[in-house]
């Protein structure tokens, strides 16, 4: 009973040990993936699984095989989320891969292997691979990358071998693997280089460097380069050249470093010149040929050198073009190019520059066109004296011209007749003339006064009574009519009115009337019309006088008539004015 009670804790601790056992290698119930011992690793084999994210699994995996699978892009922090942090070595190949997010591998600290070969990666930014400081083994195969920049990576001090095969690499800048200083291995066959800087793989543990299946261009530009690479002594393969033509398909190995050159190149800038008669000028050639080639340049078929004179200098200047980093230019690139000052016709037309080696030669052209200068006549500017004239003259006739609208408007008003204003007496008198003709008093002295006047002496109005404005009325039997008196002399713009009465004496009930030449005035003449056809018409006067006529008299019925039209055509035009 006692051994049984010591031997207890063993199986406890086999049990669950078993039971850890059989978590992970559920590979997460995924039905397509299987989990199993290899090499001493708990592995993860999730291959063509058609899965299209990384699967949740045991944290204690440490390999995962995930290659031909449709994952197309991986994001932030995937492998914390699901926390897979003890991953060693994760084979990404084949995945569809298009993007990777900077910071997908940060926490994969004890990473020592990574394959993402076979996919569509464009573009790696240097932060892909920040994190991961203990990779190994970096495989990129097969990837359309094109091209690296400088410090493509990140420091990573572990990493010894890497894989860039079939990217399509046409350019790798010299610095490109500049924080990888422990590489051994690195394979950059099947790819689309032509040359390549000589210091570009120039890495202090660098042991092999595959080269093959790339189209080297031997020329002058891979001189270096291929020097490099055979003293460098970094494998055994054979490297073979595709260009240019008498070097086609020949091996690095059997070539000489004076061999490779390359052929002169010329270029003019800028191919069209125009310019004057007597102007200075500067044009150039650039040039590039290894060995460097000789320069001159040609104006038709004479050759064109240094020439000093006291009209015309002509200087033939060179400059030497150095740029280590560049594959376009090389040590041996120049400039040529021409000064001319006090330029005259006889040097337009077509300038060549023509370069020459043991190589070849190469020419450029550029044409240059001359125009007699133009001389400019420039508009002279209006004296001063003369333009403060006419300013002046402006203002003077526009002061005359207010000034005599100011004297025509002031004499315009002068000659207007000021209107009178009536004396309390007047003012008494029309009161009582309208009272006595059984109207309300009427205020001549506001437009209403004169309608309402104007109204109630319209002969077509039904009214009995009609009543008129004061007005002077002339009565006369012969002789001129005398002119009214001074106060009741209208303004000008309304003139008198003159009713002229003529009385035949054939009665004794007009003699007085007759008898005597009488002026009316201060009275506001009123008809009165009775409706009973035998009563007489009366003309009555503010002074208490009635006249009355008889209607047989033919006399005071022209009377009647001739008062009737001319106070009516009073009214009419007093209403108007």
């Amino acid at each position: 009973m006692k051994i049984q009670e010591d031997i207890r804790p063993f199986w406890l601790i086999i049990f669950f040990l078993n039971q850890s056992e059989c978590d992970w290698l559920n590979c997460g119930n995924i039905e397509k993936c299987h989990c199993k011992w290899s090499s001493g690793k708990k592995t993860a084999v999730c291959s063509s699984a058609k899965l299209t994210s990384i699967p949740r699994l045991s944290a204690d995996i440490q390999v995962l095989d995930l290659h031909e699978n449709i994952l197309q892009e991986i994001n932030r922090d995937t492998f914390t989320d699901i926390d897979l942090l003890n991953l060693q070595r994760l084979n990404l190949s084949d995945t569809k891969l298009k993007r990777i997010h900077n910071n997908a591998f940060r926490e994969l600290r004890i990473l020592i292997e990574l394959d993402l070969s076979h996919n569509r990666l464009h573009h790696l930014s240097l932060e892909v691979f920040d994190g991961i400081d203990r990779l190994r083994h970096l495989i990129l195969n097969d990837n359309p990358l094109k091209e690296f920049h400088a410090e493509q990576f990140p420091i990573l001090r572990h990493l010894k071998k890497l894989e860039i095969s079939k990217c399509q690499l046409q350019k790798i800048h010299p610095l490109a693997f500049s924080n990888l200083r422990v590489l051994e291995t690195i394979h950059v066959h099947q790819n689309l280089l032509s040359s390549i800087h000589p210091n570009t793989f120039n890495l202090p543990f660098l042991k092999t460097l595959t080269l093959s299946d790339n189209p080297w261009y031997c020329d002058c530009k891979l001189r270096d380069f291929h020097e490099w690479f055979l003293n460098a002594n970094l494998g055994n393969e054979e490297v073979l050249c595709t260009g240019p033509k008498n070097f086609a398909n020949t091996s690095w190995q059997y070539l000489k470093q004076n061999e490779f050159v390359c052929p002169p190149f010329a270029i003019t800038s800028p191919t069209v010149l125009r310019a004057e008669v007597g102007a200075e000028i500067a044009f150039g050639c650039f040039v590039t040929g290894d060995p460097m080639p000789n320069v001159s340049w040609y104006l038709g078929n004479k050759e064109i050198q240094d020439l000093m004179t006291e009209e015309l200098r002509i200087k033939v200047i060179k400059h030497d073009v150095e740029n280590e980093y560049s594959d376009m230019i090389n040590k041996s690139a120049q400039w040529v190019n021409i000064s001319i000052s006090n330029i005259t016709d006889e040097f337009s037309g077509e300038w060549t520059c023509h370069a020459n080696s043991f190589v070849g030669e190469a020419s450029a052209s550029l044409s240059l066109f001359l125009s007699t200068p133009r001389t400019a006549t420039a508009r002279s500017a209006p004296e001063f004296p003369k333009f403060i004239l006419v300013i002046i003259s402006i203002l003077s006739l526009t002061l005359i011209g207010f000034i005599a609208t100011c004297i025509c408007w002031k004499t315009k008003r002068r000659s207007l007749t000021p209107s009178k204003s009536f004396i309390d007496q007047e003012k008494k008198l029309l009161d009582s003339s309208l009272a006595s003709c059984g109207r309300q008093s009427v205020d001549l002295s506001s437009s209403y006064g004169f309608e309402m006047l104007d109204r109630s002496a319209s002969i077509d109005s039904t009214d009995t009574q009609r009543c008129l404005d004061t007005v002077q009325i002339t009565l006369e039997t012969s002789g001129q009519f005398p002119s009214p008196p001074i106060e009741f002399t209208l303004p000008s713009s309304f003139a008198n009115i003159f009713i002229s009465v003529q009385l035949t004496d054939k009665g004794d009930g007009n003699s007085d009337f007759l008898g005597n030449d009488r002026n009316v005035s201060h009275c506001r003449p009123c008809f009165l019309e009775s409706s009973n056809e035998n009563t007489c018409t009366k003309f009555r006067t503010p002074s208490c006088s009635t006249w009355s006529f008889s209607e047989n008299n033919a006399t005071s019925r022209t009377m009647e008539r001739n008062l009737k039209t001319s106070l009516s055509s009073f009214s009419n035009e007093f209403t108007a004015l």
